[in-house]
């Protein structure tokens, strides 16, 4: 038999879990916002590349082994998932580090390459990789970017892919 103070703990136990559920789920959906989710692509000298998605958010990074990348003062963080794919019929090397996310008198290059493995971590990847005829990398690419802006563009390279107009 349970005491009344003993329910009324059982409450309150289930209420703190459930507000610190709805807590979570709100500082989640808070700490990033959707800038685009409509896939753009191009291709040009042997490159195809795709940027499916980009947010703003969250404003930090933790990888694997410990790594913990912040934007500086005045900055958020912004995750492009791009796609990279080889279509000439021979090995090339694509470096992520020619890939600039840009706006109106602003332009940066990515702060990490991450694998977008489906794992616990985050991984971070190389700056740029190897990659077979007919094969293609989805990578996420993590920008700082000035608080409050809107980038306009994403170019590696050759490949300018313009990001599709605010709503």
């Amino acid at each position: 038999m349970r005491t009344k103070h003993s329910v009324s703990a059982s409450i309150t136990e289930r209420s703190a879990g459930a507000i610190l559920a709805v807590v979570c789920l709100a500082g989640v959906s808070a700490c990033s916002s959707v800038l685009m989710n409509k896939p753009v692509s191009k291709n040009s000298d042997g490159w195809g590349l795709t940027l499916s998605e980009a947010k703003q958010g969250p404003d930090e990074y933790v990888g694997e082994g410990g790594i913990l990348l912040a934007p500086g003062e005045g900055q958020s963080l912004i995750w492009a998932l791009v796609t990279v794919r080889n279509q000439s019929t021979q090995e090339q090397t694509f470096a992520y580090d020619t890939c600039l996310l840009s706006g109106p008198g602003q332009a940066f290059h990515p702060l990490v390459v991450d694998r977008h493995a489906q794992a616990e971590f985050n991984q971070p990847a190389d700056k740029s990789e190897s990659i077979e005829p007919g094969q293609e990398r989805t990578r996420i690419l993590v920008f700082p970017y000035a608080k409050g802006r809107r980038p306009t563009a994403l170019s590696c390279g050759d490949l300018a892919l313009a990001f599709p107009a605010a709503r």
